[in-house]
């Protein structure tokens, strides 16, 4: 007995003195202290091999796109009526709007009225803008009618024109729904120009990148 532990012990001094550390696995179960992981043991693997994480590499959400702003009456009124497509009551050339009226060489003046709508018509979420006008030729006729323009990057783009008559002024215009409606005082077709007896409400939609009306109630008007 003595001559197997005096080898081991002599073995045992001359590896510690060399900086080495014994470990004799008896295969008893490891003690309370004993911090030695099993050679069997899986290892923890980093997702990336870089000591960084997953949500390290995850990209941040993407902000919403910034909502476009919309137009306001006052905004139109500073604004063209016509466009390179559309022409507005045959000009040529889009005729500026400065505080919301033009005037012709020929006497003809062109001055938007109070009643204006804001709302989408066109279906992409940005506000846009109807608002009623009349055209002052120098004689008896007030031709009126409704202007759309269209949001583009929050500034107006002129869309069209909807001619009402003559002397049937817009008393209220408004946007629900894709859809806009306007009050206007009309009359017979057999009556006289002064008889505004008709109070219609007649509602506009979009069709085809154009202004159509879609319907109309009348009610009596004293």
């Amino acid at each position: 007995m003595r001559r197997t532990l005096l080898p081991l012990a002599a073995l045992a001094l001359v590896l510690v003195a060399g900086g080495c550390t014994i470990e004799i696995n008896d295969g008893a179960a490891p003690g309370p202290g004993d911090t030695t992981t099993p050679a069997d043991s899986p290892v923890a693997e980093e997702p990336f091999g870089d000591g960084s994480s997953e949500n390290d590499n995850v990209s941040p959400t993407a902000a919403p796109p910034a909502k476009v702003p919309a137009l306001t009456c006052d905004q139109v009124a500073e604004s063209e009526l016509g466009s390179t497509k559309v022409r507005y009551n045959d000009y040529p050339d889009p005729i500026p709007l400065t505080e919301g009226r033009w005037a012709g060489e020929d006497g003809v003046v062109v001055a938007l009225q109070p009643p204006c709508a804001i709302g989408d018509m066109t279906g992409d979420g940005a506000a846009d803008a109807v608002r009623a006008i009349m055209l002052d030729g120098g004689g008896t006729g007030k031709f009126w009618g409704i202007v759309l323009w269209r949001n583009v990057k929050g500034a107006p783009a002129y869309v069209g024109t909807v001619d009402l008559g003559d002397r049937t002024p817009v008393e209220k215009v408004t946007i629900s729904a894709g859809q806009a409606q306007v009050v206007y005082l009309t009359r017979p077709d057999d009556a006289s120009m002064v008889e505004l007896v008709i109070e219609r409400t007649a509602t506009y939609r979009l069709i085809d990148g154009k202004l159509e009306e879609i319907g109309y109630v009348d009610k009596p008007h004293s």
